[in-house]
């Protein structure tokens, strides 16, 4: 008998029983938790999908059970293209239930009808890619790419009456894929050997399509795919402004170098489209880049004639320079062209205006001197000159005071125009 405190070596061993028997039991259960985890049978999950299509129910459910398994690693490169088939199969399912829906007059999900075909092409375009590739002895052997290019032949053309369709609502990120695939297809393996496929005569009009869809829903990328495709089969109007979607896209992904290269394009080549001058201007005045754009307005004037814009260009050039003479030549000669041009007035008042505060600050003070009368005459002049143009711009842009306020503030004071000069002070003041 064991003594108080202690444990009775019967006891003990009935403790040691039951440690054992639990140690067994949660090692059952770990086993029986393994074999619930043990992934599902390819088999398995492609019979249950012919279930579903011969059932003409669950579609979406044996795809979405397809798809979580393809990309196992104990899946062999057989199964995993048969995996993708089935999944096309599943979605062909679903197409032809909601076209049986049309045909018998009931309410169908024109949506759904267009985005199964989408898949149906995705799924075929990966399972040929699978097929492919070569096996271990470097054999190449298709199960699925006949069959797989029947279908297409079949479907792709309502591929471009799903992105029309969406593109017509303005869905534009819905409706690029369409198009997208469209062209995808036609330059698959799929086709390679079928002339009409790879020549397609609306190729160039789905180029169009998908990259006016990806510029409106503002992608960048996506809408620079096929540009170069639409702009060969675009006539005149729409070129012009394909070439300004590509010069918008690579300022959106910051792209300098295509951005720059892609102005001169369009500068080269519609030259009447000022667009692409006026923003190689802007980009060469923030470089500093003077003598380049001066030189690029000559090359304008030479190859297209005498126009406003390119005086303009060049006096924005010179006022940068700092060649105020130059710039108000130029000025002139713009606006001989154009008399309604603010830019040239205000470059050419701005130059007369600078001319006057350099020429101040060397002439002379002494009223004992003679030439201190003929310097005065000089700057009087000079403000007098800055005053006219400088008016020119307040008159075209009323509402632009911060533009011409304070150069006309400078010019009323100088040349002791007290009522104007007054008016300015108010106007600056009230800002």
């Amino acid at each position: 008998m064991a003594t108080p405190g202690e444990v009775s070596w019967s006891g003990s061993l009935f403790l040691m029983k039951r440690i054992l028997y639990l140690i067994i039991l949660l090692a059952f259960a770990s086993g029986i938790c393994a074999a619930d985890t043990k992934p599902v049978k390819v088999k398995t999950l492609l019979s249950e999908a012919k279930a579903a299509i011969k059932n003409n129910r669950n579609q979406a459910n044996a795809e979405k059970n397809l798809m979580d398994n393809v990309a196992r690693e104990d899946v062999t490169k057989s199964q995993r293209a048969e995996m993708y088939f089935m999944a096309q199969e599943l979605e062909r399912s679903m197409n032809a239930a909601e076209n049986l829906k049309f045909y018998l007059k009931q309410p169908y999900d024109t949506i759904k009808f267009f985005s199964t075909i989408l898949k149906m092409h995705e799924y075929l375009l990966i399972c040929d890619s699978i097929e492919t590739e070569p096996d271990d002895l470097g054999q190449v052997k298709y199960r699925y790419h006949n069959r797989g290019r029947e279908i297409m032949t079949t479907y792709r053309p309502n591929l471009l009456n799903g992105g029309k369709f969406l593109l017509k609502r303005n869905k534009y990120a819905e409706a690029f894929p369409y198009f997208d695939m469209y062209i995808r297809t036609a330059r698959s393996d799929f086709f390679l050997d079928v002339f009409e496929f790879r020549n397609d005569t609306l190729l160039p009009h789905v180029a169009y399509w998908a990259t006016v869809s990806a510029y409106n829903a503002n992608q960048a990328k996506e809408a620079l795919r096929y540009i170069d495709d639409a702009i060969s089969g675009a006539d005149s109007t729409l070129r012009v402004s394909l070439q300004e979607y590509k010069v918008r896209c690579y300022e959106s992904l910051k792209d300098s170098d295509n951005w720059v290269k892609n102005l001169l394009e369009g500068v080269r080549l519609y030259p009447a489209h000022d667009y692409f001058f006026l923003h190689l201007m802007d980009y060469y005045s923030e470089g500093k880049h003077y003598d380049t754009a001066i030189a690029l307005c000559d090359s304008m004037l030479h190859r297209v004639g005498d126009r406003a814009i390119y005086w303009y260009g060049q006096s924005q050039m010179y006022v940068g320079k700092e060649q105020y003479d130059s710039c108000i030549v130029v000025s002139n000669e713009a606006l001989r062209l154009d008399s309604q041009m603010v830019d040239a007035y205000y470059n050419k008042g701005i130059s007369y205006l600078n001319k006057a505060v350099a020429f101040a600050a060397t002439a002379c003070n002494d009223i004992r001197d003679p030439k201190c009368r003929e310097d005065r005459q000089t700057l009087l002049e000079l403000y007098r000159n800055a005053k006219e143009p400088m008016e020119q711009v307040r008159k075209l842009m009323p509402d632009d005071s911060k533009r011409w306020a304070q150069p006309l503030y400078r010019i009323y004071l100088n040349l002791n125009m007290g009522d104007e000069f007054a008016e300015m002070e108010k106007i600056l003041n009230a800002k």
